[in-house]
């Protein structure tokens, strides 16, 4: 199982209610108040829990383009390395990805903001091609989002607060074997893949990356990779894996109960 490409569609996520986004926050917290990176997230689940559903229509392509933009400011480091390509493959989907998240931007529905969000897509494609640097991709990456979600507003969090035990036993039935128990993406199935499997114990990567960003991944699967869609089991299934799978780079820092 390799996590480290994105699809291009859009996943149906729960609509979230306010009782259960509550529970939600109280175990994130539980989770990451101890981490370097609970400002970010504490912000973004707050702002999360605020939103009103859109409605499908809008969802899907908003969400999608939020992972696209996630994916390119956490992943564009590996592509350019001082105004030079240092992964021909890693750059491509950079290209790619930007130029998706765009055309998702300007597919949506007319909106005060639809003109300037648009603008900072088409720029963002910009930078890619210049082979700009990584801090330039990534604000201007995680400044779109941003405003996206912002702009358009859709449910990025479960109706059911994510169990980590369960998220535990259902890693280790289902993704070990590729990512391995420690989730150092060396496991016994990780031998040949190419990319091979993200290691989650990165601690650079792991802040930041969001439980949302690991849930999309589960949702879709990877086209053309080994990574395979989750979308057969139960939600509460993949909202626990994806917050599990978070939790690789702090292990003596969660507390499991």
């Amino acid at each position: 199982m390799n996590l480290n490409r994105v699809a291009a569609n859009g996943p149906a996520i729960a609509p979230v209610s306010r009782s259960c986004s509550a529970k939600f926050a109280d175990n994130l917290l539980m989770l990451l108040s101890r981490h370097g990176w609970v400002g970010a997230l504490i912000a973004m689940f707050v702002a999360i829990m605020l939103v009103s559903p859109a409605s499908a229509q809008t969802t899907a392509p908003v969400q999608t383009a939020w992972r696209l933009l996630d994916y390119v400011a956490v992943d564009y480091p590996e592509a350019v390395k001082g105004g030079q390509i240092v992964s021909p493959t890693e750059y491509a989907e950079m290209t790619e990805f930007s130029a998706s998240a765009r055309e998702r931007i300007t597919s949506l529905a007319s909106s005060s903001a639809k003109a300037d969000l648009a603008r900072r897509a088409t720029a963002l494609e910009r930078l890619i091609a210049a082979k700009a640097p990584a801090e330039a991709v990534g604000t201007a990456a995680r400044s779109l989002a941003a405003d996206l979600i912002a702009a358009y507003p859709v449910p990025l969090a479960p109706a059911v607060a994510p169990n980590y035990l369960r998220g535990q036993a259902l890693f280790n039935q289902n993704c070990a074997s590729c990512h391995a128990m420690t989730g150092d993406g060396k496991g016994p199935k990780s031998v040949g893949l190419d990319p091979p499997p993200i290691a989650f114990i990165d601690k650079a990567r792991a802040r930041e990356r969001s439980t949302f960003a690991f849930y999309q991944v589960l949702e879709q699967g990877i086209d053309g990779t080994s990574m395979e869609s989750f979308a057969d089991r139960p939600l509460q299934d993949r909202w626990d894996l994806a917050l599990y799978a978070g939790t690789f780079a702090f292990p003596a820092r969660v507390r499991t109960h």
